[in-house]
């Protein structure tokens, strides 16, 4: 019989570990200028109904784009992923201004740029990340109807809202599907490599570390651990308090109490005395 929690199991997918999440936060910086030089062009075809707030809305992109591509190589492996999704809710702004600055531009022009937003979302949290697209994607809508009507004396169109809303809810509920399938199909089903920390490489070079994943023996659940998560348990079982491991990895106290934490939810330990002994019953350490 299926339940809600088995439902949700079955729509989750494994998380993307850092490196990918950084890889796809930087595509994100690469992808943003085309968008900039779009807008534009689009502003020197048919010119806005506020030139000047165009051109603000630019740089303003550019900017926070600009220092996305600093700040991203920089980013510790704890706060990139709240650095990717912040990066993604900043472009939905910038989208709904875009509308509001363009006020008559035929929707089939710049609404499908909305899709990529959905794509990014979904990729960085899955079917929650659709979710979270479509309602944005709504409330937006809603508010800038509300802005036309109020500002400009437009009529309130309902319709243009319903219509849109569903078609981005069916492409959110697509994008999602697909990388449930495929994405979350390929994470789930990467061999096990419980006893090392590293594998030979397919080209004969050197060893290709590889995250960590546990064993299903003794009841155990599998449990994946990126490559830093595995650094952080291997010295809390040493021993280690957050300062030292903060030391010894040049990280920063928070983002070592973050990894700590982190590791007490999905080993379902009280403790740091429960978290390594779940780990030793895992072949985790």
């Amino acid at each position: 019989m299926w339940s809600l929690p088995r439902i949700l199991e079955t729509t989750d997918r494994p998380t993307l570990s850092v490196g990918s999440i950084r890889q796809l936060a930087r595509l994100g910086t690469l992808v943003r200028w085309p968008g900039v030089m779009f807008a534009a062009v689009v502003g020197l075809i048919q010119p806005p109904r506020a030139p000047v707030y165009l051109a603000l809305l630019l740089i303003w992109v550019a900017a926070y784009n600009g220092w996305a591509m600093v700040t991203i190589p920089r980013a510790d492996d704890a706060s990139i992923l709240r650095l990717g999704r912040g990066l993604t809710l900043l472009d939905t702004v910038s989208f709904f201004g875009l509308l509001a600055v363009f006020g008559g531009l035929p929707p089939t022009s710049v609404y499908a740029a909305y899709v990529l937003l959905i794509i990014w979302m979904v990729a960085y949290d899955g079917a929650e990340g659709a979710v979270l697209a479509s309602a944005i994607f709504v409330i937006g809508m809603i508010a800038l109807q509300g802005a036309r009507t109020a500002f400009f004396h437009l009529a309130f169109n309902g319709t243009d809202i319903l219509l849109w809303s569903l078609i981005m809810a069916v492409a959110a509920a697509i994008v999602a599907a697909f990388d449930r399938i495929v994405v979350g199909g390929a994470l789930g089903e990467r061999p096990a490599q419980p006893e090392g920390r590293a594998t030979a490489s397919p080209t004969g070079g050197g060893p290709v570390e590889v995250a960590v994943t546990s064993s299903r023996e003794n009841g155990g659940i599998p449990v994946r651990l990126s490559r830093r998560e595995q650094e952080v348990l291997r010295l809390v079982a040493e021993g280690y308090s957050n300062s030292m491991i903060a030391s010894h990895l040049h990280l920063s106290e928070n983002t070592i109490k973050t990894y700590v934490e982190t590791l007490l939810s999905r080993l379902h330990a009280r403790n740091r005395a429960e978290a390594v002994a779940a780990a030793s019953r895992y072949n985790l350490i």
